[in-house]
């Protein structure tokens, strides 16, 4: 997390946090210490160690709010997520005698373990949720540039910078050609730091729409040698969401 700030305090804040009377005023330094949402590590590392979240560099919003989601999101670089947007990742049981979490949640102390199971959510680098979105169980990634239109209710898979919108959320376009898209994966160009993407400022703040071949930061090697970096998810939407996301217990807030 070299790209991010830690204050010398980062530690003391850190311990401290587990204490729940001490959390606010915890959150208020490191976010003044370290520069809020787009560069705290000490606010990432507290989102990943006591809620089971991950944020990459330069994410902001709701999903820099501890307690907002639910253990298992792990969100990538860049990404832009409006306040209200609330994720699920699980249901309750509709096909039990009782759907009350009396009797599948643990931590209210009837079962001795949690009878349902919850899911993950990948959300994907430079991704863009707008207002008050609902993301169900039914979703398990959010892809690479996507973006999600303010109050959908997102049911299923968003694929790479597909526009989405509605209850339940449709695909209304795609952001670019698959052409584009397939340089703008292959590039990966939100791995860089932002102090590298501004190198190319004159480019960054233009349209793609006629210029993406021209790009400097798509015009890094071949497309063919390109489409090879291309990441599976392009097409198998499905196998890009199992991939791996580290998941805790989290308290039902129904």
């Amino acid at each position: 997390m070299s790209e991010l700030r830690r204050s010398i305090l980062s530690s003391a804040i850190l311990a401290a946090y587990r204490w729940k009377r001490l959390r606010g005023i915890c959150l208020s330094i490191v976010e003044r210490l370290e520069g809020g949402h787009f560069y705290s590590e000490t606010l990432r590392q507290i989102l990943e160690s006591y809620h089971g979240v991950r944020v990459g560099a330069y994410s902001y919003g709701e999903c820099m709010v501890p307690g907002a989601w639910p253990a298992g999101v792990n969100v990538g670089r860049y990404v832009s997520v409006a306040p209200g947007v609330r994720v699920f990742l699980r249901n309750h049981p509709s096909d039990r005698l009782s759907m009350h979490p009396f009797f599948y949640n643990r931590e209210l102390g009837w079962v001795a373990e949690d009878t349902i199971t919850s899911g993950a959510l990948e959300i994907g680098p430079d991704s863009w949720i707008g207002e008050r979105v609902i993301v169900t169980p039914g979703c398990r990634r959010i892809g690479i540039g996507a973006v999600v239109g303010a109050g959908a209710v997102v049911t299923k898979d968003v694929p790479d910078f597909a526009m989405v919108g509605g209850n339940p959320a449709r695909l209304i376009r795609y952001r670019f050609s698959e052409r584009t898209r397939q340089l703008i994966l292959a590039s990966r160009w939100w791995e860089r730091s932002v102090e590298e993407c501004v190198q190319c400022l004159p480019d960054m703040i233009k349209s793609l729409a006629n210029e993406y071949s021209t790009h400097p930061l798509l015009a890094v090697a071949p497309l063919a040698d390109k489409a090879k970096a291309i990441p599976t998810a392009l097409t198998h939407i499905e196998d890009y969401s199992e991939r791996n996301v580290p998941t805790v217990p989290w308290t039902d807030r129904d």
